[in-house]
């Protein structure tokens, strides 16, 4: 009986995070050097990068984009949950640029951290203003209809 609720206990732990993505440490980007490293040598490194661009000007910039989301334990707690619970959520972007030849230009890293509550832990929420936009508060010469605008 005690393994049950044990085992139920660890269900719903786990039931409670998610993460997507390839984490880039910054460790691994330190042993990049601008110029010599190369676009092979960086997916080699880190894996498969989760965005690929190919720029107008010839460079291709790759992207490493990682989220992992965990809820709040008191989420859980039945009826009280609702009032109190929410999220967290860390996330981290690596853009790394390639010349022409496929030689690393340069690199840039981001992290952010967010927070969700429900009910009585997100606080006093207000509304947004001009959100969502309506016809009349649009710019003019901006199309007030969907359909009005071609694709």
């Amino acid at each position: 009986m005690r393994i049950s609720y044990l085992l139920i206990a660890a269900l719903i732990g786990l039931s409670g995070c998610a993460a997507t993505g390839v984490q880039v440490k910054q460790g691994q980007l330190d042993q990049f050097k601008q110029g010599e490293t190369t676009r092979q040598e960086v997916v080699a490194a880190l894996g498969k990068p989760t965005t690929q661009m190919r720029n107008s000007d010839g460079t291709t910039t790759l992207l490493y984009t990682y989220a992992e989301y965990r809820t709040r334990p008191e989420t859980f707690i039945p009826f009280v949950g609702a009032f109190v619970g929410g999220a967290d959520t860390n996330s981290s972007n690596v853009t790394l640029t390639f010349d022409q030849s496929g030689k690393l230009l340069s690199y840039s890293s981001s992290e952010s951290e967010m927070g969700t509550g429900m009910g009585m832990a997100a606080g006093q929420v207000g509304a947004v203003p001009n959100q969502p936009r309506k016809p009349d508060s649009m710019p003019q010469g901006m199309p007030t209809n969907p359909q009005d605008t071609a694709i």
